[in-house]
C-alpha cells in the first residue's frame, strides 16, 4: 500500500498542479503540504481529502486509506459543459430514517402501511429503489441533516461507495464502504470527527448502493 507522501506526490505529477493550489483545494497551508511530502504528517483528515477529490478528482478514500480506485467515478474537470436532458421522475416511496451519527442514538427503518412517509422526485432504473430520510452529522458536507438519499438494492456496491446500511441490531446508517476482510466489513463517514467503524459481516441485514443524494424540496407526499 502506498504512503500519503506517494498518494500527494501521483496527484501533483499527474496533474501538473502547484503546491499551493492543492493547498488551497484541500483547506490547508502550503506548510502543510510540504509537510505531508517530506513524509512529516503520514495521515490526512478526511475533510481535506474531500476538498482535493472536488477539485482534482482524485478518490478520497483512495487518498487516505490507500484503498480503492485512484480517481472518483463520474468526475470529469477537463470536460466541457454539456448537460444531458434528465429523465422524467418517478415515484420512490420514502421507507424511514437513518441516524447519520454514530454515537449509539439510532432511528430504525419501518415500512409504514402505503408508504406513508411520502414519494421521492427522481429518476432511477431500479424499480425496488427507495428513500432514506438523514439525520445527523456525520456525512456533512457530502449529506446534510434533513436530506435525502435514494437508494438502489440491485445496484452492485464497490470500494468507496455511498451505501445504506442496516444491522441486524436495529442500527440504520448511511456511509462509504471500504471493505470486507476476515468476517468484518468496514465503513467510514466522510466528515472526520466520526471514527470508521466496523460490523460483523454477518449482522449486516443490507448494504445497499446510494444512488443520489435528494433535497427536501422533492419530498412529496399523497
Amino acid at each position: 500500500m502506498s504512503t500519503l507522501e506517494e498518494r500527494i506526490r501521483t496527484i501533483l505529477d499527474e496533474t501538473g498542479a502547484e503546491q499551493i493550489a492543492l493547498a488551497e483545494a484541500a483547506g490547508v497551508s502550503k506548510a502543510t503540504v510540504n509537510q505531508w511530502l517530506d513524509g512529516k504528517i503520514k495521515s490526512i483528515k478526511l475533510e481535506y481529502a474531500v476538498g482535493i477529490q472536488e477539485k482534482y478528482g482524485y478518490s478520497a478514500v483512495w487518498l487516505v486509506m490507500g484503498r480503492g480506485k485512484k480517481k472518483a467515478a463520474e468526475i470529469h474537470h477537463e470536460d466541457p459543459f454539456n448537460p444531458i436532458p434528465v429523465p422524467p421522475g418517478r415515484r420512490i416511496p420514502v421507507e424511514g430514517t437513518a441516524q447519520l451519527g454514530d454515537d449509539g442514538h439510532w432511528a430504525d427503518l419501518d415500512y409504514p402501511v402505503g408508504h406513508g412517509d411520502g414519494y421521492l422526485d427522481f429518476p432511477s432504473k431500479d424499480r425496488d429503489a427507495y428513500g432514506i430520510r438523514c439525520k445527523g452529522d456525520s456525512m456533512t458536507p457530502r449529506i446534510k441533516d434533513g436530506e435525502f438519499v435514494i437508494v438502489e438494492p440491485n445496484r452492485k456496491v464497490e470500494h468507496g461507495d455511498e451505501v445504506l446500511v442496516k444491522a441486524k441490531d436495529g442500527r440504520v446508517m448511511v456511509k462509504i464502504y471500504l471493505y470486507a476482510a476476515q468476517g468484518r466489513t468496514h465503513l467510514m463517514s466522510v466528515n472526520a470527527a466520526h471514527m470508521p467503524i466496523a460490523i460483523d459481516t454477518d449482522q449486516i441485514e443490507r448494504l445497499h448502493y446510494v444512488a443520489a443524494i435528494v433535497k427536501p424540496a422533492l419530498w412529496l407526499f399523497g
